[in-house]
């Protein structure tokens, strides 16, 4: 959202007291009930105005306490702009920090604020810094250099200092900085080679390891006797993952989220002078995806997992009951979002389908509720979700969700939208999910899978995916939906196919692989050449694109290029049966616009029913409401003439966006 100025202030009081009402008039009537036989004597619940789900001046979250446990920072608005918010922890003095916010984190020394911001959506991510006490509001940028990426590490104990890494030298690789928030030139640590994937500083400041990639292989090392000598301490197949955080012992260790000689991924302590692991925890389902650490001992608190409803494995008994009592006895995804250096003050998210809410945890204190999420704000309205799992037709068990509509006497033969999650190399989660919720409350069943290749289900699930882009992968989909349908939920005539990024290109295979099975398709910023996606992608991706080629080839090869051409939605058009909206932000530098832009002029070439949306100053995914007011708008009048849900029509945040 960018600031409003008193003329823009102005023009919008001016257009409200003439044209505004007029409009207004005009389009009221929009909104229309639903049309689908299976909807037509629903009792459905109140309709959610869509700007409810995209924003609110009421949603807080993200809060974090200072390592001093003496002040507490959290993402909000201000006025109707977006803002940093920090406040003593118990005082009135709260101030905002006016900017469209990333990550926010404190300097370890308390002081000073570090917040990441991408303005325009172009993925150059900037760091800001301001005063965390006191009244100045003021921000400046901690690595001012344009056209490049910087990325906030971690903080240094005793200081005010950052650890920062930075594209600026060379816009493939990531150097290593630390710089002080009060001014003065950043100091270089060290520089990336051309190979290195990440760097291990400790909490002092002092660089204890990398990790580097050559060829197949992953290499841990550690500086040798001489300066700028590094000796090998370990390696590992580059298509092993080893997530390395949380130097501790001096830095002679490590924790690590790893599945080096196993299926999943666990928790190991990991030795960086050998590269041997010690087993500390794992699932015997499923890939832990996330571990909180204790500020203090630098030691596990919590493990989190994802086998269908959140699960987490507590390492201390006093904490477990804690978070327990505010998980209540529902399902709850209970998460430690901050703690202070003795880890006596936390805060906590408890996150459900309905929402978030987040807590302050206090020794001696009762839980303090701190704030909500938009989801939590609306949550009277909104619908549980239900892990499912169905095989696949080559036998492979695959999980997912389902949302089905409330006010339904017998929820069968519904019109149904497969909501198919990016990546591909990600998952679906239970919990906040406001696209699906927004879709339930339009009357629709919700299917999401975790087709293979999604992460979460261990080295297995996910290697099944290679080569499979357009082939098994999408069959995973499929079978999702003749299983919705075998099981009487879905009516096999209205089903839609929705997603962005990997899922908007599975939207667009949807159109043009299988129109047989789907009434309509909505693809955000999806990949329609999957070659020309390689060839252009952002210079920083260098490191990575083998992972690329090894699941779907390389461009520069024939025979692979054939392949991905095959499995590209661009080159069948003519296939397509169906009415497709496609959208896609303008600044987006991973799924560049051209796809969009090619695949919607192939269309309209070979004669297709084709809506085209963009949106300003937005990439790879929306930012500012007023994209999303739009986004969801013409989602609803989409769907609701495609599958015969509800629209709620013309909402009058639509009149303002235009300033914002």
């Amino acid at each position: 959202m960018a600031y409003m100025t008193t003329n823009n202030a102005n023009a919008m009081r001016r257009w409200w007291g003439g044209a505004a009402l007029a409009a207004v008039l005009a389009l009221a009537g929009c909104a229309s009930g639903p049309t689908h036989p299976s909807l037509a004597n629903a009792q459905l619940p109140e309709l959610i105005p869509v700007r409810d789900f995209v924003t609110s001046r009421q949603a807080t979250g993200g809060y974090q306490v200072s390592p001093d446990g003496q002040r507490i920072a959290w993402f909000g608005v201000d006025g109707v702009v977006p803002a940093i918010w920090v406040r003593s922890i118990d005082g009135s003095d709260a101030k905002a920090f006016r900017i469209r916010a990333r990550t926010v984190r404190f300097s370890a020394d308390s002081r000073w604020l570090a917040i990441t911001a991408d303005p325009t959506g172009d993925e150059n991510t900037r760091i800001h810094v301001g005063l965390a006490n006191g009244p100045d509001t003021g921000l400046r940028e901690l690595m001012p250099a344009q056209k490049s990426v910087a990325r906030l590490v971690d903080g240094v104990d005793g200081s005010s200092d950052f650890i920062v890494t930075s594209n600026q030298r060379d816009k493939k690789v990531f150097d290593l900085y630390r710089v002080n928030p009060a001014g003065g030139e950043p100091v270089l640590l060290a520089t990336n080679p051309g190979n290195v994937t990440w760097w291990g500083v400790d909490r002092t400041g002092q660089l204890r390891a990398r990790a580097q990639v050559q060829g197949d292989q992953g290499l841990l090392e550690r500086p040798g006797a001489e300066p700028g000598q590094w000796v090998t301490a370990a390696q590992w197949s580059r298509w092993d993952t080893l997530n390395i955080f949380g130097l501790h012992d001096e830095g002679r260790k490590a924790w690590a989220l790893s599945n080096r000689g196993r299926d999943k991924l666990a928790l190991v302590r990991l030795d960086l002078a050998t590269g041997a692991e010690e087993l500390f925890y794992a699932s015997p389902d499923v890939d832990l995806d996330n571990v909180t650490l204790s500020r203090r001992t630098r030691e596990p608190l919590v493990a989190y997992s994802m086998p269908g409803y959140p699960a987490r494995q507590v390492f201390h008994a006093a904490l477990a009951a804690r978070l327990a009592a505010l998980a209540g006895d529902q399902p709850a995804d209970v998460r430690v979002m901050s703690a202070d250096q003795s880890d006596s003050v936390l805060t906590v998210a408890v996150g459900t389908e309905r929402g978030a809410r987040t807590y302050l945890l206090r020794d001696g204190h009762e839980p303090q509720f701190l704030g909500e999420s938009r989801l939590s704000v609306i949550a009277h309205a909104l619908v549980p979700s239900e892990p499912i799992t169905y095989t696949a037709r080559d036998g492979l068990p695959i999980h997912g969700y389902l949302t089905l509509p409330v006010g339904v006497q017998r929820p069968q033969a519904l019109p149904l939208v497969l909501l198919v999650h990016g990546g591909p190399w990600a998952r679906d989660r239970w919990g906040e999910g406001i696209m699906r919720q927004f879709l339930a409350n339009r009357g629709y069943a919700v299917l999401q899978v975790n087709y293979r290749g999604s992460s979460g289900y261990g080295r297995a699930h996910m290697e099944k995916a290679r080569g499979e882009f357009a082939g098994r992968m999408h069959d995973d989909l499929v079978d999702g939906v003749r299983w919705a349908v075998e099981r009487g939920v879905a009516d096999p005539g209205r089903v839609a196919i929705y997603g962005a990024s990997y899922g908007g290109y599975s939207a667009l295979v949807g159109a043009t692989f299988t129109p047989e099975v789907f009434a309509c398709s909505v693809g955000i910023v999806g990949v329609t050449d999957i070659a020309r996606l390689l060839e252009a992608a952002p210079p920083y991706w260098e490191l990575g694109l083998p992972w690329w080629h090894r699941y779907v080839g390389d461009p520069a090869v024939p025979a692979d290029r054939a392949r991905m051409d095959a499995k590209s939605p661009l080159y069948r058009a003519e296939h397509a049966q169906k009415p497709i909206l496609i959208m896609h932000g303008v600044n987006d530098v991973r799924v560049k616009l051209e796809q969009s832009e090619w695949m919607v002029a192939a269309l309209r070439k070979a004669g297709k029913e084709v809506d085209y949306v963009t949106f300003q100053g937005d990439g790879h995914g929306n930012q500012r409401w007023p994209n999303n007011l739009t986004m969801y708008r013409k989602t609803e009048d989409f769907l609701a003439r495609c599958l015969g849900g509800r629209t709620s029509g013309f909402d009058y945040y639509q009149l303002g966006a235009w300033a914002f």
